[in-house]
């Protein structure tokens, strides 16, 4: 009786929503012209419950929220007792400790894997002890011993204990992952409570500020250039451009996924500042302020997850704009100067970092690390390109299809616009002549084209220095992806004319004083896009059914890891939904 109760209201909800988005919905007729106090309280309600469900989904999995590594702790506990059965009591507490740490990466990946993910704690720990690797005291001597240690086949073949994705190098363990998390949140919250910050709740923090962001980015487009965008579209299409980016920082919320939801958190604030700096700020000391903040979030972000950092491309067409529409001077010149100096502090303190750990300004750890191939061995750059590598690396990134399979849930997840159709909506709109009219008059292309390239340069950034091509290496653009399709959607809803509305003339005035933005008079105020309201209705149905997938794909992606109950749960679930069929 209750999962019938469960699939009626799921139902009603998904066709009660299905209506209310129908083309000729009055909902849609909603703007975000004028912005009122309904409007905040019904985002407001949208980003609690995208952050509220997306942290309460990472406590799910066992795997990945700390409780099954305290199992496999008294597991392996019990079995050094075992081992040491009738040895002294200095012996076995030696064996212990060794049995507690040590990886087997011959019998059983998924569960040494688990014991991996506490490398930001731990790393907190080592620098507030002052030192900068990891030490576990279980070093493997033939380890040390060995001419390659980065051979992944010779470490199988001769039994080698070791730390799974650790970096090693002469004869000490370190972090491989970015460390500016470890100052952001670790470090703070041990100074603060004394005890360790579990890692997935950074992640938590990450994810939440991320949407946060995103939100404020799209806002910021749509008050300053497209007023007349649909206020549900804008609330559909960022919910699922939040939820799609970061599905596997939800499903695998510890120490991987930590690095990528830092990384594009302070990516998705970098951008933000950037354009409002350029595009929405007319004063100019004002400007170079949020300059500075765009560089300071950008430059952190080197220090996360440095492919996702390769988003700091897009800086480039927002200088080229920003001169366009400054007087050049020696003035100008160390104003902007002072705004890059997060790039030249923070990047000298990484690579200080990087050469007293590995003697190389540039090597971040990668060279050395211990997985499932030789990466010392790579090369250069250039020698590992190709161009069906690139290609092929595109089509797995963007457009690969993949089967259902018969075990449950069914879906696999494939390239981007084949799994969530919704970013395919950003190509839809680069079709109407009006908005590639208004992003020209918003001089929007050359940042257009400066994402579409730095997606690009991501891509192949991946497919040169991993490998493999895992899924959750989608999400190093999606987030960059996701931006540029809010923007072309958005200037569907203009008439091409640029962002002359009486409500950004307010704003630039509110912003930077009377000036020139004050001369914009309402004569360019566009009329309700009366077209787009199929479009706007395919945008929202669109992403509603994008969200439904990334149901499916969480799950898929932690199916192997739920403990058995659960999975007994989300079938019950799922069968709700078919009424038992």
């Amino acid at each position: 009786m209750n999962s019938i109760i469960f699939g009626v209201i799921f139902w009603v909800l998904l066709l009660g929503t299905v209506w209310l988005v129908r083309p000729g919905s009055g909902l849609l007729r909603i703007t975000m012209e004028r912005w009122t106090a309904a409007h905040t309280l019904v985002t407001v309600l949208v980003l609690a419950a995208l952050i509220g469900s997306s942290s309460f989904l990472m406590t799910l999995c066992p795997m990945w929220n700390g409780e099954i590594t305290a199992k496999l702790m008294e597991e392996t506990e019990a079995r050094a007792k075992e081992m040491a059965a009738g040895a002294g009591k200095e012996e076995w507490m030696d064996t212990a400790a060794a049995a507690a740490s040590m990886d087997e990466p011959n019998t059983d990946p998924d569960r040494y894997a688990i014991k991996n993910k506490n490398q930001y704690e731990l790393m907190a720990d080592a620098l507030l002890k002052g030192q900068i690797y990891l030490e576990y005291g279980d070093m493997d001597r033939r380890l040390l011993e060995m001419p390659n240690p980065y051979d992944t086949r010779a470490r199988r073949e001769l039994g080698v204990r070791y730390h799974w994705d650790h970096a090693f190098y002469k004869g000490r363990y370190y972090m491989y992952f970015g460390v500016v998390p470890v100052f952001l949140l670790f470090i703070p919250f041990k100074l603060i409570t004394g005890a360790s910050l579990t890692t997935y709740h950074a992640t938590q923090v990450f994810v939440g500020m991320s949407i946060i962001g995103l939100f404020l980015f799209f806002r910021l487009l749509s008050k300053r250039f497209f007023p007349k965008l649909s206020f549900p579209v804008y609330l559909f299409l960022g919910a699922a451009i939040s939820v799609t980016s970061m599905v596997h920082c939800v499903a695998k919320p510890a120490m991987y996924m930590t690095a990528f939801a830092a990384a594009f958190c302070m990516e998705i604030w970098s951008v933000y500042f950037y354009v409002k700096a350029v595009w929405a700020t007319e004063d100019e000391n004002r400007a170079i302020f949020r300059a500075f903040l765009g560089a300071l979030f950008g430059a952190l972000a080197f220090g996360c997850r440095p492919s996702i950092a390769l988003g700091n491309l897009i800086v480039i067409p927002c200088l080229i704009v920003f001169l366009r529409g400054h007087k050049f001077s020696g003035k100008l010149l160390l104003k902007l100067a002072a705004a890059a100096s997060p790039y030249i502090i923070i990047g000298a303190l990484l690579m200080f970092y990087n050469y007293i750990r590995f003697e190389n300004p540039f090597e971040f750890g990668q060279s050395y690390q211990l997985t499932v191939a030789d990466q010392s061995a790579y090369g250069s750059l250039f020698s590992r390109l190709s161009a069906r590598g690139l290609l092929n690396g595109a089509t797995f990134f963007l457009t690969r299809s993949e089967d259902l399979v018969a075990e449950f849930p069914h879906i696999v997840e494939g390239g981007v616009f084949y799994t969530y159709p919704v970013f395919g909506a950003g190509l839809f709109a680069l079709t109407n002549k009006k908005t590639r009219t208004a992003i020209r008059a918003n001089k929007f292309v050359l940042f257009l084209l400066g994402g579409i390239a730095t997606i690009g340069v991501i891509i192949m950034m991946d497919v040169v220095w991993t490998p493999y091509l895992l899924a959750r290496y989608r999400e190093d653009m999606m987030w960059l992806l996701g931006m540029l399709v809010f923007l072309a959607v958005g200037m569907r809803y203009t008439d091409g004319k640029g962002a002359g509305t009486a409500e950004s003339a307010a704003i630039a005035e509110v912003d930077s004083g009377p000036g020139p933005a004050a001369e914009t008079s309402t004569e360019l105020a566009v009329e309700p896009c009366e077209e787009a309201k199929e479009f706007s209705s395919a945008i929202c149905l669109l992403s509603v059914f994008s969200i439904l997938v990334c149901a499916f794909v969480f799950v898929q992606l932690d199916m192997k890891h739920f403990l058995p109950e659960q999975i007994e749960v989300i079938k019950k679930l799922v069968g709700a939904l078919t009424f038992g069929l």
